[in-house]
């Protein structure tokens, strides 16, 4: 009789992924600060908790490892209200999410944001403009 019942469970297993191989690809993009477009280095980049990076000088980051499908894409810098956006994932490639843009909690005035690059396919590193000072 046990064993019906774990037939009928799919054999206690909950986790679809679990006995096969994942898959996995990479996000790439920069954070900038809303009011002036100027790169934020430093801000502590993840999706969920298990896959983190900081962004570099120039505001740029890399997430590698991360598994297929929608993603939410949080950066988080103190001074600056979590931003979050949302990349599609797909096996063995690389989303440019292109501009994340933080405001800072002292609030003030927007701007509007820069062009968005477009993506070179092949590319593994984030290839926004420069932000002029």
């Amino acid at each position: 009789m046990l064993l019906l019942g774990l037939g009928a469970n799919g054999g206690g297993c909950s986790n679809p992924n679990g006995g096969g191989v994942q898959q996995f690809g990479t996000i790439v993009g920069r954070v900038l600060d809303a009011t002036n477009n100027r790169p934020v280095g430093g801000v502590l980049v993840s999706v969920g908790s298990l896959y983190t990076t900081y962004t570099d000088p120039q505001g740029a980051f890399r997430l590698i490892n991360i598994p297929i499908g929608n993603q939410d894409v949080s950066a988080n810098s103190p001074g600056f209200a979590v931003g979050t956006v949302r990349a599609k994932v797909r096996d063995g490639q690389t989303a440019n999410i292109g501009y994340m843009r933080i405001v800072p909690l002292t609030g003030g005035p927007t701007v509007p944001p820069p062009p968005t690059p477009t993506p070179t396919p092949g590319s593994e590193t984030p290839t926004p403009a420069l932000t002029p000072r």
